[in-house]
C-alpha cells in the first residue's frame, strides 16, 4: 500500500479493488439521492444495471480514451489527473458523500486510487464533465452528511485499509514460511544418512511451529506397530517401537491418506480410547502430515506433530504440507543412500570374513598384518601375535562328527571375539587355527591376555557335546623385536614355533616364542 497523502489511497491490489468496487456500488445505490451522479465505465456499468435495473440515480457512462501507446509506468499520483485516463472507474458524487475508485493497466501492472475527498471528487467530476462534452447538467450541491452516511463511509475506509493490512501481513507470512522451507531443505541436503535427515528434519520444524512432541514415524502396510524413527527432543532416538492402537490420530491418517488435525483432544471422539493418556502427556492438539506413504524401501512415513497449547492453524498445517511435500524426495534419496550403503557394507563384510567362524578370512588377516607391522615399525611401537590351535582337533571330528567339529570351532572364534579387545583383529589362519593380531601391546600384555583365553577356551561345555568333555587349545606367542624382526613373516614364524613347542611340551598351554 502506497499513500500520496491522508485523503488519497493507491494499491496495486486487483482484489482490493474489486472489494472497494462492489462496497461503492451497493453504497451508492444505497444512498442515491435526486442531485447523486454515479459515473463508471461501461464494464462498471452494465454490473450496476445487473445489480438494480430500477436505481433513481443518474448514471453517466465514461468512454475510454484514445491516448495512444500507454507509457510503461504511471507518471501521476494525483487523484484527478490518475482518474481521466483510467481503464476502470466509478464516481459517486451527492450532496452529502463523495467517492472516487479509478484504475489503470498498463501491459501486466496495474495501479488503482481510492478518496473520498470532497474537493478531489469534484475536481474529478469537473474534469471529466468537459471531457464529455458537458454530460452534466447540473453538479450535486454540498451539504452536510448525515451520521449514517460517514459511518458507512469510515466502514468503506476501515474495510480497505483491514484487507491491505491482511495482505501485507500474508505476503510477510508466506515470505516467512517459504524461508522456512527453504531453510529445512539447505539442512537436509547437508545430510545423507536418513537418521541424520529425519532428525533435522523434525529438529527445523519443532522450532519453527514451537510444538512439544515432533517425530517421524514409519508403518509398514497392514502392521499393528510403528516406529518412530526420529524426535526432535532425542537425537539418538532410532527405531522405538510404538503400538498403533494408541495412535488412531496416525491411523486414520493411514486409511485416508490425507493430513489428519485434532484441534482439541478432551473433545474430539477419534481420541476416546487414548484420552488419558493425552492428558497424563499435557497434548491437547495433534497434526498428521503423511510424507511418504507405501514406499517399497521405506513404509508409510507420517510427520507427528503435538502441543499442550494452542490448536495447529490452517497456515500450520499448509507449511507442515508444503514441507512434508518438499522433503519427500530427499527423505527417500536418504533411504536409498542407505539401502546401497548397507548393501556395500554387507559386501565388503562378507569380502573379509570367514563363513564358518565369522572371523577375517586369510587375505584380511594378512592385509592387516602388513598394515600393522608397518606402522609398528615406522614409530616403534610393540605389536604382538598370538597363535591358537584346538587340541585334539581331529579326535572331536572322528568322535562327533565334522559338522559338530565346525560348531566346536565357532564356539571357540565367539570365545575369542568376546575376549580381545576392539583393536585387536581375529582371524582363521587355516583349518583348526585362528591367530590375534594385538596391536600396542608388549609382551607382558599379550602373555596375560594369552592366558586368559587359554582358560576360557578350556572352559566347558561346549554345545553339542557332553557337559564333560573339555576342549583345549595351545598358544603360541610372538612380540615383534625391532632388531632382529625385519618383515611380518618372521613375526609369524616365531609365533608358529612357540605353537609347535606348546605342542610338543603336552598342550595346554602358552609358549613364549624366540626370535631367530
Amino acid at each position: 500500500m502506497e499513500r500520496k497523502s491522508s485523503n488519497i489511497t493507491f494499491f496495486d491490489d486487483l482484489q482490493t479493488f474489486e472489494l472497494l468496487l462492489e462496497e461503492t456500488i451497493r453504497f451508492a445505490l444505497e444512498h442515491s439521492v435526486s442531485q447523486s451522479v454515479l459515473l463508471m465505465d461501461e464494464q462498471t456499468a452494465k454490473r450496476v444495471r445487473e445489480k438494480n435495473q430500477d436505481a433513481a440515480i443518474r448514471i453517466f457512462v465514461k468512454p475510454l480514451k484514445n491516448t495512444g501507446e500507454k507509457t510503461s509506468e504511471f507518471r501521476t499520483k494525483d487523484g484527478a489527473s490518475f482518474a481521466q485516463n483510467a481503464d476502470r472507474i466509478i464516481l459517486f458524487a451527492s450532496p452529502h458523500v463523495h467517492i472516487l475508485l479509478a484504475a489503470q493497466v498498463l501491459e501486466n501492472t496495474f495501479r488503482a486510487c481510492w478518496t473520498n475527498d470532497k474537493a478531489t471528487v469534484r475536481k474529478t467530476l469537473n474534469c471529466l464533465a468537459r471531457d464529455t462534452d458537458s454530460m452534466f447538467d447540473e453538479t450535486p450541491k454540498v451539504e452536510q452528511g448525515t451520521a449514517q452516511d460517514y459511518v458507512n463511509l469510515l466502514r468503506m475506509t476501515s474495510a480497505l485499509l483491514d484487507h491491505l493490512a491482511r495482505k501485507e501481513q500474508n505476503a510477510a507470512l508466506e515470505k516467512h514460511d517459504l524461508q522456512g522451507v527453504l531453510e529445512i531443505l539447505k539442512a537436509i541436503s547437508s545430510k545423507r544418512r536418513c537418521h541424520d535427515v529425519l532428525f533435522v528434519f523434525v529438529e527445523q520444524i519443532a522450532q519453527i511451529m514451537e510444538t512439544d512432541r515432533c517425530s517421524v514415524v514409519r508403518i509398514w502396510n497392514g502392521a499393528r506397530t510403528g516406529n518412530v524413527l526420529a524426535s526432535h527432543d532425542n537425537a539418538r532416538l532410532n527405531d522405538l517401537l510404538i503400538d498403533l492402537s494408541k495412535y488412531p490420530e496416525i491411523c486414520r491418517a493411514l486409511e485416508t491418506e490425507r493430513t489428519v488435525t485434532i484441534e482439541d483432544a478432551e473433545s474430539d471422539p477419534l481420541m476416546e480410547s487414548c484420552r488419558n493418556d493425552l492428558r497424563k502427556a499435557n497434548i491437547r492438539s495433534i497434526l498428521v502430515v503423511p510424507i511418504v506413504l507405501h514406499d517399497i524401501n521405506a513404509g508409510s512415513l507420517l510427520l507427528r506433530a503435538a502441543r499442550s497449547r494452542g490448536a495447529f492453524t490452517p497456515r500450520d498445517i499448509s507449511f507442515c504440507e508444503i514441507v512434508a511435500e518438499a522433503a519427500a524426495n530427499a527423505i527417500e534419496r536418504a533411504y536409498l543412500f542407505d539401502t546401497i550403503q548397507r548393501a556395500n557394507e554387507r559386501l565388503e563384510h562378507l569380502a573379509i570374513t570367514d563363513d564358518l567362524t565369522g572371523l577375517r578370512n586369510h587375505r584380511a588377516f594378512r592385509e592387516t598384518l602388513d598394515r600393522e607391522f608397518e606402522r609398528a615399525r615406522r614409530y616403534r611401537h610393540p605389536l604382538s601375535v598370538i597363535l591358537i590351535d584346538i587340541d585334539d582337533f581331529k579326535k572331536v571330528n572322528d568322535t562327533f562328527g565334522h559338522l559338530q567339529g565346525d560348531a566346536v570351532l565357532r564356539e571357540m572364534s565367539q570365545r575369542i571375539l568376546r575376549m580381545i579387545r576392539k583393536s585387536d583383529v581375529a582371524a582363521r589362519y587355516g583349518g583348526e587355527e585362528i591367530v590375534v593380531i594385538m596391536p600396542q601391546t608388549n609382551l607382558e600384555g599379550a602373555y596375560s591376555q594369552a592366558c586368559r583365553l587359554l582358560t576360557e577356551l578350556s572352559r566347558p561345555p561346549y554345545p553339542g557335546l557332553p557337559t564333560n568333555y573339555v576342549v583345549t587349545a595351545s598358544i603360541g606367542l610372538a612380540t615383534l623385536d625391532h632388531d632382529r624382526m625385519m618383515d611380518q613373516e618372521a613375526l609369524i614364524r616365531t609365533a608358529d614355533g612357540a605353537l609347535y613347542v606348546a605342542k610338543r611340551n603336552g598342550k595346554n598351554q602358552v609358549v613364549v616364542g624366540q626370535p631367530e
